[in-house]
Formats: C-alpha cells, sequence, structure tokens
C-alpha cells in the first residue's frame, strides 16, 4: 500500500500555524463586526466607518493566509529568513513609545516625515533616496486618506506646529 502524504511534523513550533490561524479567525470576526457598522445612506463614492476596518482586516486575512501557506510548504527557517538583529525589536517599541508621547504636542504633520526618516535609518536603511521616497509617499498618504477621504482628524500639535500643521490641511 502506498505511502499517505502526512502534514508536515518537522515545524519548528506550534506557533508557525497556531499564531496565523488566530488571526486569521481574528480578522475574520472583526470583518464580520465592521460589516454591522450602521451608516447613513451614501450617495456615490463616499467613505463610510466600514471601509477603514474592512481594508485592514481584509489585508490581515490574505497576510495570516500567506503565513499558514509559508508555514506548511516549508519548516525551519533558511539562512536568509533568520533574524539578522533582534535589537531592532527594541529600536522598534523605543520609536513607537516615542512617537505616541510626542504626537499630541508636535502633531502629525511634523513629527511624522522625521519619525519615519529616522526610524528605518535607525533600524538599517542607508539609502537616502529610499528614505526620502518613503518619508514623503507615506506622509502624504497619511495626510490625504485620513483627514481628506475619510474626515478623520489628526493631532495638529501646539505652538508653531499647530500653524505648519494648518499650513498644510
Amino acid at each position: 500500500m502506498g505511502k499517505m502524504k502526512q502534514f508536515p511534523q518537522n515545524l519548528t513550533g506550534r506557533g508557525e500555524l497556531i499564531i496565523p490561524l488566530s488571526f486569521l479567525a481574528a480578522s475574520a470576526y472583526l470583518f464580520y463586526l465592521a460589516a454591522q457598522f450602521h451608516a447613513p445612506f451614501r450617495m456615490g463614492f463616499q467613505v463610510g466607518p466600514d471601509v477603514f476596518p474592512k481594508i485592514l482586516t481584509g489585508i490581515m486575512m490574505v497576510l495570516s493566509v500567506v503565513l499558514i501557506y509559508s508555514a506548511v510548504r516549508k519548516s525551519g527557517l533558511t539562512e536568509s529568513e533568520k533574524v539578522v538583529n533582534p535589537g531592532n525589536l527594541w529600536i522598534t517599541l523605543a520609536f513607537i513609545i516615542a512617537y505616541a508621547f510626542l504626537l499630541e504636542v508636535v502633531g502629525f504633520v511634523v513629527l511624522t516625515p522625521i519619525w519615519v526618516a529616522t526610524y528605518m535609518f535607525a533600524i538599517g536603511m542607508r539609502r537616502w533616496t529610499w528614505l526620502l521616497g518613503a518619508t514623503v509617499i507615506f506622509s502624504l498618504f497619511m495626510i490625504v486618506v485620513f483627514p481628506k477621504l475619510m474626515l478623520i482628524p489628526l493631532p495638529r500639535g501646539m505652538g508653531i506646529f499647530r500653524e505648519i500643521s494648518l499650513l498644510i490641511y
């Protein structure tokens, strides 16, 4: 009798399947909840309160499926997938905490480009064209999407930072 194809047992940990499966289930539930949002009647293309959560949870579901597929397809880490600098975790955590504390004082428009460029440099990005490009594209995208399309105000900051924010949007 031929051998049956077995589920890969040599995964480096159960977390390689449990975590993405958990994220998939959570994002499916959150997508369902976002679909329950009651919005006023909309004419044409207007963004309601359900759009952004649906986009995020949809992306989360797709990425979870990719992780599940990747974990089932191969086991163990190849040399190129190993974490190069585990200290980046602490750098990222410090940057997120600093951003959260400074956002109300400095404002989104001023703080975000500085934060993105500095963070990318801190984790090892040295190509100034990538730093500048990512900073400008990300900042402009966020300024267009949130205050302009979704009508969600971003923190403007205090004092001179508020004045700069008011000049931009």
